[in-house]
Formats: structure tokens, C-alpha cells, sequence
């Protein structure tokens, strides 16, 4: 008897994987449904900075920006604790911004590492990203005293030391800055002779961030109301230190936009600032490392003016304004150009709800900042023309919370 032959029709085969993959895929959201939950999209990486002992809060950020307590790890450091809240307020109210800086806790270019500074005990941590949460893999002594700041460009990292707490609570202090290399494990190797002074006594650096290509580090210093520029070698160590002078006073946070694109936030004056007085600038990198203006001091109409972020597509800018208790959208032109798009695109909880930083999903779709005078995160969804829609809010954190990383 002769064997009977089989034919496979390919198509056939592919359109069953096909469906079973679909079903596979609905299955999950049939599970996420029934416990009221959508599927995890990302995370979102919060520093407590508490000064009996740094954490790192990880919340799940579902796919409707939905956060849920994953973890809280150890930094192996002590965290500033709060600063102190300014006038008009009674002295020794403990405050909402305890490190008065941008970028204290940053993720690196490739996503495997976070970087934390450990501005109580002086020195960083650097925790490894895994399926599960974070593992603590390297602290070192951060070359100075109190770090506040931290840039990053692949393997290169620049701690940046306020010299003493921040400007209402100590007089004096000397501002320096410490380089590394991070290698594939973690570990922080010291930059030889990276370790240097930024500027006077009381400078008080507000962020440290790399240009695009890595050869240009900038140091805003908020009481010097300059930024400074420090070329790069193939090294990693910094040369030929330049001082720009900011179109605002006291020059806060820093971000690259598209095409060599720098904004520039501005407190206008220490420690609150001039009330609705704040201001944000644009610069254009040019290829000889100097910058060029764009657009200066555009009013923000709202106070305090810091934390400052573009959207993936170079589009939009917000920044958080703790002296308003609020988030600013700004319209970015192809040129560079800065439009105030509106004065409070959020409202992140009342007047005195300390938002002190913010950070947007690589999919440019949500927005996340730190409510720190009330505890809280607030995520809303970035419409197609730069509206702010709330969708969530995680509660119950202490108010030394600083630092936010989005992912």
C-alpha cells in the first residue's frame, strides 16, 4: 500500500500562529481586565532622599499612565532630608525643595543603569535595571560636598557638589565638579585630575548636562546667573572652562531639544524668585561649543520657574514651578524659537503643592511630575497640541522627595 502524502499549506500555518499569538495577546488583557488593571507599559523612578537613608521608589506605569508601587531600594546612602520653606513662610518649616537642582537622579543612554546622588552622606549610587526592580551594584565618593546634579553621555559621568546645603541654610560652600567612567557592570572608575572647582564660594550650581555629542558640558550656577561650558576631551577629562551670562537671573534647570537646542529655565532671584517673574531661554549649540541666543527670557507668567523638559518630538516644553504650583507649556518653532503656549497647562495640586520635577514617556504620550509639598505624582496625557489631560495620581510619598525618571 502505497503511503499517503501530506501537504502543509504555509499559508494556512501562518494564519493560525497569527491567531494564536492574537489570542495569547488578548488573554493578557482578559487577565489585566479582571484585576482591574491595564498591562505594564514602563516605569517610573522616584529618589525619596530621606536623610536616614536614600531610596529609589519604582512605580508600574501602565498603558493608560495608571502607576503602581513596585519596589523601594536602598541607595547605600543618606539622602539631604528637607530644606527649609522660604519667606513669607515661619523659619524652620521644613520645605519642598531640599537639593534645588535639576537631574539628581538620571537614567544612562542605554537604560541599564540609574544613577542617584547621595547629597547627605556625599557620594552616588548606581543601580542596575533588571526585569524585577533595581539592584544596588556601586556607591562612590562624589568628589565633593553635597551633590546635587548628575550628567551623563554612554559611559561618561559628571557629578556636579552644591559645596554645603543649598542657599538658605548655609553660608559658604565651594562648588566642584568629579568625572567617571561607567563601566559594563556598574562600576564608577574615577576620571584622573577630572576633579576641579566650578566657581566662587556660593555659586550654587542648579544642573550639570552634556551637548548632544558629549563634547560640551554646561554647569548652570544660579546665584552667579551664568552657565558654565567646559569642552570634553576623548578622555573624558574637562578643559577650557567659558562663562556665559544668563538673559534671567539665577538660572535653574537645563535640556537639548532637536538640532543642538538648549532651553534654559530662570528663577529670576533667591530663593522664590520675583513673583510670576520667571523666565525661560533657548540657545542654539553651534559647532565651535559657544552658544547662540534664540530666543531670551520669554515670561513663563508664573513663579519659580525650574525643572524643564521637551518632548520627544522637539515640539513641546513644560516646566514645573514650584512657586505656583504648576506646569508651563511652551510651543519650540523649527528655529528654535519659544511661545508660551499656556501659564498653567496643570494645575499640580494648589498653590503650595512644591512641583519640583518632571520628566515625559520616550513615546512622548505622558507627562509625570513630583507634587513634593503634597506627596504625590501627578501623570497626565500630552494631547496632539500640547494640552495637559490628568490621568493619575500616586500618593502618600514623603516631601523630600527630588528626583524623577520616566521610562
Amino acid at each position: 500500500m502505497r503511503p499517503t502524502k501530506s501537504f502543509v499549506s504555509w499559508p494556512a500555518v501562518l494564519r493560525y500562529t497569527m491567531c494564536l499569538g492574537l489570542l495569547g495577546l488578548l488573554a493578557t488583557f482578559a487577565v489585566a481586565e479582571e484585576n482591574h488593571e491595564l498591562p505594564v507599559e514602563g516605569r517610573v523612578y522616584l529618589m525619596e532622599n530621606a536623610a536616614s537613608g536614600n531610596r529609589v521608589i519604582v512605580l508600574e506605569r501602565a498603558l493608560d499612565g495608571q502607576l503602581k508601587l513596585l519596589q523601594e531600594v536602598e541607595t547605600g546612602g543618606l539622602g539631604s532630608g528637607p530644606g527649609e520653606l522660604p519667606p513669607p513662610f515661619p523659619p524652620g518649616l521644613p520645605g519642598p525643595n531640599p537639593l534645588d537642582s535639576q537631574d539628581a537622579l538620571i537614567i544612562t543612554n542605554n537604560g541599564r543603569f540609574l544613577i542617584a546622588a547621595n547629597a547627605g552622606s556625599n557620594d552616588v549610587s548606581v543601580l542596575a535595571i533588571t526585569r524585577d526592580g533595581l539592584e544596588l551594584v556601586d556607591r562612590e565618593p562624589s568628589g565633593g560636598i553635597f551633590p546635587v546634579s548628575i550628567a551623563h553621555h554612554h559611559d561618561t559621568i559628571y557629578v556636579i557638589n552644591n559645596g554645603g546645603r543649598n542657599f538658605q541654610t548655609i553660608v559658604g560652600g565651594t562648588p566642584t565638579l568629579k568625572g567617571f567612567h561607567l563601566d559594563e557592570d556598574g562600576k564608577l572608575h574615577e576620571i584622573s585630575g577630572s576633579t576641579r572647582v566650578i566657581g566662587p564660594d556660593m555659586a550654587h550650581p542648579g544642573d550639570a548636562i552634556f551637548s548632544p555629542n558629549g563634547n560640551v558640558l554646561f554647569v548652570s550656577e544660579q546665584s552667579t546667573n551664568t552657565i558654565e561650558l567646559f569642552h570634553v576631551a576623548s578622555d573624558g577629562s574637562v578643559y577650557d572652562q567659558t562663562s556665559v551670562h544668563a538673559s534671567t537671573d539665577t538660572p535653574f534647570g537645563m535640556a537639548f531639544g532637536h538640532d543642538n537646542l538648549l532651553a534654559v529655565t530662570a528663577v529670576n532671584g533667591l530663593p522664590v524668585g520675583v513673583e510670576d517673574g520667571a523666565t525661560i531661554s533657548s540657545y542654539r549649540l553651534t559647532e565651535r561649543g559657544t552658544l547662540e541666543e534664540i530666543s531670551a527670557a520669554v515670561p513663563t507668567k508664573q513663579s519659580a520657574a525650574c525643572w524643564v523638559r521637551f518632548t520627544p518630538d522637539g515640539n513641546f516644553a513644560f516646566i514645573a514651578n514650584p512657586g505656583s504650583g504648576s506646569v508651563t507649556s511652551f510651543l519650540v518653532s523649527p528655529r528654535g524659537e519659544l511661545t508660551l503656549l499656556a501659564p498653567v497647562a496643570a494645575d499640580v495640586g494648589g498653590h503650595f503643592s512644591g512641583p519640583l520635577d518632571l520628566d515625559i514617556t520616550a513615546n512622548g504620550k505622558y507627562l509625570y511630575v513630583i507634587g513634593s509639598f503634597i506627596g504625590t505624582v501627578q501623570g497626565y496625557r500630552i494631547e496632539h497640541d500640547g494640552s495637559l489631560t490628568h490621568v493619575a495620581s500616586f500618593g502618600g510619598l514623603p516631601f523630600t522627595i527630588q528626583g524623577l525618571v520616566v521610562r
